[in-house]
């Protein structure tokens, strides 16, 4: 691999993925009725064989404003999940529903289990209007492979972190990236990526490791409003799969690859 944003690289499975949470998702303008679970129910029935477990949660939010930080109540979020719950859960809000994973098996599946959910969606809410589709991939180093950090990961990645000579007796305890790239279907791509300290995380959504670690986190998405076609809809998950794949397998090396189970 000679460029981030290169030509479509193959797949090569990872037995002992160091992937910790994948997510697709597809927004559309709010729908208040979404917080009926009456209303809901249709769509459960719908995918209910797959995901039989069902877990509403409330959600919180936050006002600022001249008294101080005030709680809100953000209202209701559906979560369905399979029979092992780390496995596939489906997310609806009224704003968005997304297929995620952190037991994470291939990219067919995913775009499988994908394609049933919006269906579904479809079939039940009729939404109109797209405002952003999305496909998140997080990575997570620890351990003995974080001493190795140098060997599986680029230097271009590492950057200042990865040069033990500069450093001399300097211990790196945070050194997080965060890049955004446009591309010329105008779509973006964010990558954040670097080492943190146990117990800490760059991100709400994102639980953190006990331990140090080396995450890289690439998300790739478009925010052009458009029609709710779930052809499109797929096209654009797809490409985005593959052009994160492709960002990756640029990011690491061979040996990082080996590390982790390289199926060849």
């Amino acid at each position: 691999m000679t460029a981030p944003f290169g030509s479509s690289v193959q797949e090569v499975p990872l037995s002992k993925s160091p992937l910790v949470n994948v997510i697709a998702q597809v927004r559309f303008p709010a729908v208040m009725k979404i917080e009926d679970s009456a209303f809901v129910a249709n769509f459960q029935e719908a995918i209910r064989k797959d995901y039989p477990i069902l877990r509403p949660e409330r959600q919180l939010g936050a006002l600022i404003g001249p008294g101080g930080v005030q709680p809100q109540d953000a209202g209701t979020v559906w979560r369905f999940e399979t029979k092992d719950p780390d496995a596939w859960q489906v997310t609806l809000a009224p704003t968005f529903v997304s297929l995620s994973a952190k037991r994470y098996t291939n990219r067919n599946d995913l775009l499988a289990r994908l394609t049933v959910v919006l269906r579904a969606l479809e079939g039940w809410l009729h939404p109109n209007v797209c405002d952003r589709i999305g496909v998140r991939y997080v990575d997570r180093v620890t351990g003995e492979q974080l001493a190795r950090i140098t060997t599986l990961v680029r230097p271009e990645i590492l950057g200042v972190a990865g040069d033990e000579a500069a450093l001399d007796r300097a211990e790196v305890v945070h050194a997080l990236s965060d890049t955004l790239f446009r591309l010329d279907d105008s779509s973006q791509l964010r990558g954040r990526w670097g080492r943190l300290p146990g117990g800490v995380t760059y991100d709400p959504g994102i639980e953190p490791a006990r331990e140090p670690s080396w995450v890289l986190d690439l998300d790739h998405y478009t925010s052009q409003q458009d029609d709710f076609d779930l052809a499109m809809i797929g096209v654009k998950i797809a490409d985005f799969c593959d052009r994160i794949y492709t960002f990756f397998r640029w990011a690491v090396t061979d040996t990082f690859l080996d590390e982790f189970g390289a199926e060849r």
